[in-house]
């Protein structure tokens, strides 16, 4: 069968599919004779690297780094096709996920980390869906509700399984899941200000802020905000606080505060809050302690932020 060589053909066609289990580079030992289990091999002048599934590697007793999602581009291209690497390479780079491509005779294999591959699916999916020209489904934000509950706190303990702070699996349900199902039923819950993000049907995102306090002086205290792990980075987080922001003008809000990242939350205008004389509920907080004024700031508003009890710790 004659691979195919049109690049819109092999983007508009392209189907990925994940392999099962995880897989690791291995620098084979000099002169040690070929095991079975080995899935692809480069020889280089270095040494010989092969891929294989990652309990054999440890039955082995061999070193690795790097544990892998294999993805499988089921489309028949030509090893002569011009674009389709540089085409996905593009997508991935977008997304954020690292990627280390295969070329097989009748499919090119993607090895990506193992905790970005379902987000690496979707990119890859929605790369052959635009090629296709299909349109892509409008993503609806709209207020939170009873029943939407349960979903929510599924998708925060999917959202926070590795910590944004240490950066490793957590054990067990992560504390946000617990955080937020109290911020539901406490005094300084807001239902106008506990949104979700819908896109097809399912619950992809959501953001809360709650009534938090500077001596006698009311603002939003934002957070969590959670975004299904397989879609972050395509934007549902953006929407949510834009529309956060839009709804505290609107209801005349004088500012918002949350505890977050200082490379992410300057770009919606958010600075230090001790600049403004807002200071943390813990000093160690420091400048990702952060204030976004709104157009009713007052001024003059100085001390210590007071969250909800349940973000408070209480």
């Amino acid at each position: 069968m004659t691979g195919e060589k049109n690049l819109q053909t092999l983007l508009a066609t392209l189907k990925p599919v994940q392999r099962e289990g995880e897989y690791v580079y291995v620098l084979w030992p000099h002169g040690r004779p070929l095991e079975p289990g080995i899935e692809a091999a480069v020889r280089e002048a270095e040494g010989l690297t092969v891929v294989l599934p990652r309990e054999r590697a440890e039955s082995l007793g061999l070193h690795y780094d790097f544990v892998a999602a294999w993805i499988t581009l089921e489309v028949h291209s030509a090893l002569e096709a011009v674009g389709l690497t540089a085409a996905v390479g593009k997508a991935l780079t977008d997304a954020r996920i690292s990627c280390n491509v295969l070329a097989g005779f009748h499919h090119d294999h993607l090895l990506v980390p193992v905790a970005d591959a379902p987000r690496a699916v979707e990119a890859l999916a929605e790369l052959s869906a635009a090629s296709r020209h299909v349109p892509r489904p409008e993503l609806l934000l709209r207020n939170e509700t009873a029943a939407d509950r349960d979903k929510i706190l599924a998708l925060t303990g999917e959202a926070f399984a590795v910590s944004p702070v240490t950066g490793l699996p957590v054990d067990g349900e992560p504390e946000e899941v617990d955080v937020l199902r109290r911020l539901f039923e406490c005094e300084d819950y807001l239902p106008e200000f506990s949104v979700v993000a819908v896109l097809d049907d399912e619950i992809v995102g959501h953001v809360i802020s709650t009534r938090g306090w500077v001596g006698d002086y009311g603002l939003l205290g934002l957070g969590p905000i959670g975004v299904t792990p397989r879609l972050q980075r395509h934007g549902i987080g953006t929407a949510l606080m834009n529309d956060t922001i839009a709804r505290a003008n609107a209801a005349g809000e004088g500012g918002i505060a949350l505890l977050g990242s200082t490379e992410y939350y300057p770009r919606f205008g958010f600075v230090p809050a001790a600049s403004f004389g807002v200071l943390p509920p813990d000093a160690a907080w420091g400048d990702h302690f952060q204030l976004l004024p709104l157009a009713v700031w007052p001024g003059g508003v100085h001390g210590t932020f007071r969250y909800a009890a349940p973000l408070a710790g209480e």
